[in-house]
């Protein structure tokens, strides 16, 4: 009865990831209409908003150097003299839907979720000749600035984009709620192959409202001509200071794109490094002398933010892809970093947090942007801090991929040399049989120890990409001699050692809000800004395969009571799921599923079709649980961000998010690396369990326990696969723990014999 269970869990995997998309996209497109035909989001007045321009009715001024990074900030005078005392610091992921660039980056920014906006698509926020297009095209009143295209870019992100993000929730939430926005500057350049003029006003696209307007500004007659800056084109700060005194007096949100930044990095590649530093200087002088005149034309009230939107081309090569955010309370003269819930990491937010941030000025919010707001902590070393964090960051981010490769490398090799070795172990030298059968036995044990080392290597603080490569073999060799030292006769004792090591650094990491998994390699890169706390997919399977081997193991050769090993494991379930600690959605269904097929296994209870629909009702009832602590508490972890999505969209939502699950899952089958492990693991998987062998029968007959952990541990992959966007990743890591074992067991039976026969 069980197999058949498990096949139909296949089978519903299967069934699913070829009808849930379609699902999805079906209820998307009934649902579909054109953005400018749409109702203008209200949001609501957020009484929690905690800071003195919202309390006093202050302005809130936006300047954007895009191209530029924090020590770019301090090159310009009286902004670093500024620094030296006071402003709150951030570095903010800049990622879009489906990639990066500078429009996408503006767009997330004021939307509901990432956008996507493909390269050809025309992005031309114009104050002349467009206001009747615009009124012909959206049957909406134009404003002074508009975005014909508007209808194009919301109808593809609603269709084709990946989180269906809908734009301009902050121009929409500040004006239906009386609040005045402008806009002054653009980033014009010429084309250097044709001399063609290239209109670029993307930054717009961040407080546009949905329907692609802005009420008021500037962005046509801003510049002049000045053969000594790029381009040889210049913002008129002369004029720039007109503009910005007159829409500051009239707008709540006033909104500057300082287009020389953009221009000087575009136009790089045609200066030598002489020329460029006098062009830099030139146009960091004028930067210098406008932001001071901001400073002092702004009300003790106001909130300043100086942002470097997004970083210039040599930073994006060079892997330095956080852009530097600071933000001025003018009536707080303290210095420090900003710190968002969203990524629970002091100095880091995401770009869905600027637009909520800046809602939260005016004492707004709006529900379906699931952005956090930004709040201080004082720090007195902040550019040392920041720095060093920055640094770790990029090393972590540029080394990761190949540390990765070399792991999957030999696990791979190990399982393919050690499959082969077995199945032809007859035709190996009699002499050296046991010897080879031995050394790959070893070679297959850094399966387990190499994930071990990864989170562990953080201990030793290592900063640099040569630090990190160090700490990892140091880590790997201290603790292979380790399990040799403490077990040198037990291989599965070693085995087991390894894996109740891994479950017990991962639950006390989570105890302690995950330093060493937010550090690791084999973990989430705040650059990709996929997952930025808690357990990341990769050590979510390496949750289910250690603890479920571990106790397996411990129970082979222990009489350990039952009501221990359930403690032990609702504590596991527990700090991996929690919002606060673990915060792993679909960890908490996986686990919870895998873990009481476990416990039920190991009572001796048989698993029929009745019981295990109850176990996927009572690990319901667990996953609702902790999305009400989530909501109650204000966590604001994946799960309940979920289930306010839930609660806004209506219950198709659900179907939208495993759908999406899904379609990430088939794009990772064809792209990652960790597809060599899950697909080798269910090739032998499908063998030993489905048909076993004379072989895993004297393996099933030997190690009782185990036997019923590897089961356990299929069902946990299995239902991995379908509730986790990277389920492939977690999958291919829980295997692990079902592939190293029968591996070294088989190994041992085979010595084993050879030795029987010699004697």
């Amino acid at each position: 009865m069980f197999k058949k269970t498990l096949a139909f869990i296949v089978s519903l995997v299967l069934v699913l990831s070829l009808v849930g998309p379609s699902l999805a996209a079906g209820s998307k497109s009934e649902e579909s209409v054109f953005a400018t035909e749409q109702a203008m989001t209200k949001g609501e007045l957020d009484p929690k908003a905690d800071n003195n321009t919202a309390k006093n009715k202050g302005k809130v001024i936006l300047i954007d150097l895009n191209r530029t990074n924090y020590d770019n900030f301090k090159n310009i005078k009286f902004l670093a003299n500024k620094l030296e005392n006071s402003g709150y610091l951030g570095m903010m992921n800049i990622r879009g839907d489906k990639g990066y660039d500078d429009r996408r980056n503006y767009a997330s920014m004021g939307a509901t979720g990432r956008v996507n906006i493909l390269p050809d698509t025309p992005v031309n926020f114009s104050q002349l000749d467009n206001k009747d297009l615009y009124n012909y095209a959206t049957g909406q009143s134009p404003k002074k600035i508009n975005l014909l295209s508007i209808n194009n870019l919301d109808q593809y992100n609603q269709a084709d984009g990946e989180f269906k993000s809908k734009m301009g929730y902050l121009g929409d939430t500040l004006t239906t709620n009386g609040k005045k926005i402008s806009v002054l500057g653009n980033s014009d350049y010429y084309d250097m192959l044709t001399g063609q003029e290239i209109k670029n006003r993307d930054f717009a696209l961040m407080v546009m409202d949905s329907r692609g307007r802005v009420e008021d500004g500037n962005v046509d007659f801003i510049n002049k001509k000045d053969q000594s800056f790029p381009f040889g084109i210049s913002t008129d700060y002369n004029k720039l200071k007109e503009e910005t005194k007159k829409y500051y007096a009239k707008s709540d949100l006033l909104m500057v794109n300082l287009g020389d930044t953009y221009r000087l990095d575009e136009y790089k590649v045609n200066l030598n490094s002489k020329t460029y530093t006098r062009m830099k200087y030139r146009v960091y002088n004028k930067i210098s002398d406008y932001i001071e005149y901001v400073f002092k034309m702004a009300g003790k009230n106001d909130t300043i933010y100086i942002l470097g939107s997004f970083p210039s081309k040599l930073d994006y090569a060079n892997n330095r892809r956080l852009a530097p955010l600071v933000r001025f309370d003018m009536s707080d003269t303290g210095k420090g970093l900003l710190f968002s819930s969203t990524t629970r990491r002091t100095g880091l937010f995401a770009n869905l947090d600027m637009g909520v941030d800046i809602l939260s000025r005016f004492g707004l919010k709006n529900s379906e942007m699931v952005g956090r707001q930004l709040t201080n902590k004082a720090m007195a070393n902040r550019d040392d801090y920041m720095a060093k964090e920055y640094k770790k960051i990029v090393a972590i981010s540029s080394i990761r991929m190949s540390i990765i490769n070399i792991y999957v490398a030999v696990i791979s090799i190990s399982w393919i040399l050690g499959a082969l070795a077995l199945w032809q172990r007859d035709k190996l030298p009699k002499k050296h049989k046991k010897n080879i059968l031995n050394f790959l036995k070893e070679m297959v044990k850094l399966g387990l120890i190499m994930p071990l080392a990864f989170l562990s290597a953080p201990i030793l603080r290592p900063g640099s990409q040569v630090q990190i490569t160090l700490a990892i073999v140091f880590m790997t060799f201290l603790l292979y001699i380790l399990g040799n030292r403490l077990f040198k006769n037990d291989d599965l004792k070693q085995v087991g050692f390894f894996s109740i090591l891994m479950i017990l650094l991962i639950v006390i990491d989570s105890v302690i809000s995950t330093p060493l998994m937010q550090s690791n390699i084999m973990s989430y890169d705040p650059m990709i800004g996929a997952r930025y706390y808690g357990i990341g997919n990769e050590y979510e399977g390496a949750t289910i395969g250690s603890a479920i081997l571990g106790i397996a193991i411990l129970l082979e050769y222990r009489k350990i009571p039952k009501p221990w090993v359930a403690i032990f494991l609702i504590v596991v379930l527990f700090t991996s799921a929690y919002p606060s600690m673990g915060a792993n959605v679909g960890g908490a269904i996986s686990e919870s599923i895998a873990y009481i097929a476990f416990f039920l296994l190991i009572c001796g209870v048989k698993i029929d079709f009745k019981k295990s629909v109850l176990v996927v009702a009572v690990t319901g009832l667990i996953v609702v649980a902790f999305a009400a602590a989530d909501i109650i508490l204000g966590l604001g972890s994946h799960l309940g961000n979920f289930v306010s999505q839930v609660i806004a969209n209506g219950p198709m939502e659900i179907v939208t998010v495993f759908a999406r699950k899904i379609e990430m899952n088939v794009q990772l089958a064809q792209t990652t690396v960790w597809v060599n492990i899950l697909l080798v693991g269910l090739l032998i998987l499908g063998f030993t369990i489905f048909r076993p062998n004379r072989h895993f029968s004297h393996m099933k007959e030997r190690y009782k326990i185990v036997y019923k952990g590897y089961l356990a541990i299929v069902i946990g992959c299995l239902v991995t696969l379908l509730v986790n966007d990277s389920g492939i990743i977690a999958a291919a890591t829980d295997s692990i723990y079902l592939l190293i074992p029968i591996i070294i067991i088989l190994i041992n039976k085979f010595n084993q014999k050879s030795d029987e026969y010699i004697s």
